[in-house]
């Protein structure tokens, strides 16, 4: 039946909170580890739906775009892309309904990389940096690397940090210890200064120590001639710090 205005908020509220999707939490969590984006999730959560309200093991891409701000030649692609990560597949199961076997979409993959991912979080929820070198040597290396360089043992919030940059698949360890360089050569010895690095190469598609040094380059060329023009202008240098709009 469908929803109309005259229905009670109440109702149509509770129409909505039965007609739920269900989604693994572990999926909202991790997926950054497993080099997906927002776009990808979402095209997740849709086949989902399909499966779990509309009896849909394999809806097409026609089918998908209907609900996405996207046309379906890139819901193809997306698709097409899951697949290259291994994290989605394409399965034949057999349908009791039609007698037949069909094609169906699997996320087996998928479920298996975050199960993997919550078995490692649970090992280094208790463990030293000494066993966190057994369960997985190189980040076992990463924390000697880290406690050397902050002179302690880490906390455990700054073990689940470096275990997070670790597992993300935008990072390498290399990376990681090239941020740590920067902080300590800066003096901003923390945590939170380290993931802006670190933050700020994954949006630049940034991922070698070249290509970060080469991006250095770029940026400081960049304030060196924006800094020359200024010069050349008699501008103020503090002006953009505190700009104000003072258009009517």
């Amino acid at each position: 039946m469908p929803i109309n205005d005259s229905w009670p908020s109440s109702i149509v509220s509770s129409l909505l909170e039965d007609s739920t999707v269900v989604v693994p939490e572990p999926l909202l969590k991790y997926y950054n580890r497993l080099g997906l984006t927002e776009t990808e999730v979402m095209i997740i959560i849709h086949l989902l739906r399909w499966r779990q309200i509309e009896h849909d093991r394999f809806p097409s891409p026609e089918k998908l775009s209907q609900y996405l701000s996207m046309d379906s030649e890139e819901v193809k692609n997306i698709l097409a892309g899951l697949i290259e990560k291994k994290l989605l597949s394409v399965e034949p199961y057999y349908s009791p309904v039609t007698g037949r076997w069909l094609n169906a979409f699997s996320l087996h993959n998928l479920w298996e990389r975050l199960a993997q991912i919550l078995t490692r979080e649970s090992l280094l929820q208790t463990a030293t940096s000494e066993q966190a070198a057994t369960v997985d040597p190189g980040l076992g290396e990463l924390y000697r690397i880290f406690e050397k360089e902050f002179g302690r043992p880490l906390s455990p919030i700054e073990s689940s940090q470096l275990a997070d940059w670790y597992h993300n698949a935008n990072l390498s360890p290399e990376l990681i210890i090239e941020a740590l360089k920067r902080a300590v050569l800066r003096g901003a010895l923390n945590f939170r200064y380290i993931d802006s690095i670190l933050r700020d190469w994954i949006r630049h598609n940034i991922r070698t120590v070249q290509e970060a040094i080469n991006y250095d380059d770029r940026l400081l060329s960049k304030k060196a001639g924006k800094k020359k023009a200024s010069e050349a202008s008699g501008e103020d240098k503090y002006r953009d710090l505190y700009r104000l709009d003072l258009q009517s």
